[in-house]
């Protein structure tokens, strides 16, 4: 044991690398077994990092702090669980071929819409990678899923009953709300039309529509004088996604019901109900397969905390942290690699080695006008 010890200091020593006029010495932060990271590793992590949460539109300032704040141990933290799943790869002799690597770069690029090389090159630029760092990136990923999925995954079984018991434990998770199917037609304030004719039209083809005529037949004429818009397809909507007034006028229909003419944004807008939906309780055939992921996932947590401590325990493991990240051994109680808490608003890919960034387009191009919908993009009232 003294030998191996010997030895192993010997190795860490040799692989410190210190390079000839450099200002600063590209030492070993970490040692798990036989794999080691570097300053280097560590700098190039937390600097991609860094620039990754300054560039993240959908963090508040307060949201960006706090992951500043811990970046250093995150970083520190991640380090060492790669490590210690690599580390176990290499025990269980797990490799990843080239064309494996290739299949899992070409899966990003499809994923991301990236049609030819030009704008992979340009995707790469922007996230402050090259082809090889990339690849390099990949190959520790698929290493890393490859020994999860033969070591963790096997530990995790779910059975119906288990399932069936979340499902009666959540009932409130699965309940539908009242719903109704709407098609609706705007009686246009600026076809110049006075109050009171816009009115009597509008009860004209309220009338028509009543009868239970197809609203497209009924609108067409309409609409090609000018005074109507044609059918609008408002979909399926919940109590609270209409304006109010537009909401009270509809709510108490049977399906082919006929609202009254409603004055809102653009005039006046009568409502018909293609569909109406009851509240419900969704049925455990329904959501068996959603209960199951969610079920697996627990569980899968649970087991990667124990055997992320099991790994630990039964490795050889030397920490020389950088002093920000000098606590980083308080957050390895957390049960999973912080892709997933702490970074979740920066990375949404689980599971990619870093989300490449689509750079904004600069052609000037616009795109074709959006026609917003007269009822479903009124604000909504006050207090709702």
């Amino acid at each position: 044991m003294r030998s191996w010890f010997k030895h192993g200091l010997v190795f860490c020593l040799l692989l410190s690398v210190v390079s000839v006029g450099a200002a600063e010495v590209n030492e070993i932060v970490l040692r798990v077994n036989d794999r080691i990271a570097t300053t280097y590793d560590y700098n190039n992590e937390r600097s991609e990092r860094f620039q990754a949460i300054q560039q993240a539109e959908s963090l508040t300032e307060e949201r960006r702090q706090e992951l500043t704040a811990v970046l250093g141990e995150t970083v520190m933290k991640d380090l060492f669980e790669q490590l210690l799943m690599l580390s176990r790869a290499d025990q269980l002799k797990i490799q990843v071929s080239p064309s494996e690597i290739e299949e899992a770069v070409d899966r990003t690029k499809q994923r991301m819409g990236i049609k030819n090389q030009a704008e992979f090159r340009a995707a790469l630029e922007a996230s402050g990678l090259t082809e090889e760092r990339l690849r390099a990136r990949m190959e520790k990923t698929l290493l890393v899923q490859r020994v999860i999925g033969q070591e963790v995954y096997s530990r995790v079984t779910l059975e119906e009953d288990d399932l069936r018991r979340y499902y009666q434990a959540h009932t409130d998770d699965f309940q539908v709300p009242q719903r109704l199917s709407l098609q609706e037609v705007v009686v246009l304030q600026s076809s110049g039309l006075s109050d009171d004719d816009l009115a009597l039209l509008a009860e004209e083809i309220r009338q028509q529509l009543s009868t239970g005529r197809d609203i497209n037949e009924v609108v067409a004429p309409y609409q090609e004088e000018g005074v109507s818009t044609g059918v609008v397809d408002l979909g399926w909507v919940e109590v609270g996604d209409l304006n109010k007034d537009l909401e009270q006028a509809v709510w108490g229909l049977d399906t082919g019901g006929v609202s009254p003419a409603v004055e809102a944004r653009g005039g006046l807008h009568i409502l018909v109900v293609a569909e109406r939906q009851e509240a419900r309780l969704l049925d455990f055939s329904e959501v068996q397969e959603q209960i199951g992921s969610i079920e697996q996932g627990r569980l899968m947590q649970d087991e990667m905390a124990k055997y992320v401590e099991e790994l630990k325990n039964n490795s050889y493991i030397v920490a020389n942290p950088p002093p920000e990240a000098a606590g980083f051994r308080a957050s390895l109680t957390s049960s999973l690699p912080s892709e997933l808490d702490a970074f979740r608003d920066i990375e949404p890919m689980l599971g990619d080695p870093l989300p490449l960034q689509i750079p904004a387009d600069t052609s000037g191009e616009e795109g074709p006008e959006e026609q917003p919908s007269e009822s479903s993009a009124d604000p909504p009232p006050e207090g709702g």
